[in-house]
């Protein structure tokens, strides 16, 4: 079930925010991060990796939606293997059409992954107008 969309009533910056790790249930298909409202513009993708993401040939963290898991950030954004801040500007000025679920997942390849976390940041500006 997504969660409803945040829009506060003053002209600020909202982000969602979400830990995972390599053995979060359910990452391998995507894990719901929050949802963006309709209209809403992102500004700004951030991934900390806190633990190396350790699988034997690929480890690939993307952000994105259920029509497009890498919207928001691609594989090319985040090296997983490398403990660091990562911005990606894959899906800066992404504009959601509708209510929009935001999902992390995470793949890998050879070997199966026996460590691996990452917090994922997306920055949005909703659309409040008025």
């Amino acid at each position: 079930m997504a969660t409803p969309a945040r829009v506060y009533h003053t002209q600020q910056v909202h982000y969602l925010r979400k830990s995972v790790a390599f053995d979060t249930p359910n990452i391998g298909s995507g894990v719901p991060m929050g949802t963006l409202p309709d209209g809403a513009i992102v500004v700004d993708l951030i991934a900390v990796v806190e633990t190396a993401f350790n699988a034997g040939t690929t480890n690939v963290l993307v952000v994105g939606t259920a029509s497009n898991d890498d919207a928001l950030i691609d594989a090319s954004g985040v090296t997983e293997a490398t403990p660091a801040g990562y911005r990606d500007d894959t899906g800066l000025g992404y504009v959601a059409s509708g209510d929009t679920e935001v999902l992390v997942k995470y793949t890998q390849t050879g070997t199966a992954a026996t460590t691996g976390a990452a917090t994922i940041i997306v920055a949005y500006v909703p659309n409040n107008d008025g």
